[in-house]
């Protein structure tokens, strides 16, 4: 298997990170009654995207694929990073930003 080498600097990972949280705090503080909150809550993946993309940057060296036989391991590795990520939105970013979160979506 070929060496993988990454020009990306940690630091394009972390700017990602803060951009995801100036994003978060400009939508839903800032200019949260601008916006329905249906909008707020499909808009909430915005920032949710840039946040997974910097930490799984920024994770990348330690979980990367050394060899063939480890790829399933790899696999589990990146699936529990992106579960633990998702249930932390879905359960306790969204709930906040909307209690009753059926009304909120037009259900």
């Amino acid at each position: 298997m070929d060496k993988i080498n990454s020009k990306t600097p940690p630091k394009t990972y972390w700017i990602l990170i803060l951009v995801s949280v100036l994003v978060g705090y400009l939508l839903f503080v800032v200019l949260k009654d601008e916006f329905s909150v249906q909008s707020l809550v499909f808009l909430s993946g915005i920032p949710f995207l840039l946040f997974v993309a910097g930490i799984f940057g920024l994770l990348w060296p330690k979980i990367k694929p050394t060899g063939d036989a480890i790829y399933i391991t790899h696999a589990l590795w990146v699936g529990l990073l992106f579960i633990v990520l998702f249930f932390i939105h879905v359960w306790i970013i969204l709930p906040r930003m909307c209690p009753d979160f059926g009304a909120c979506l037009g259900i």
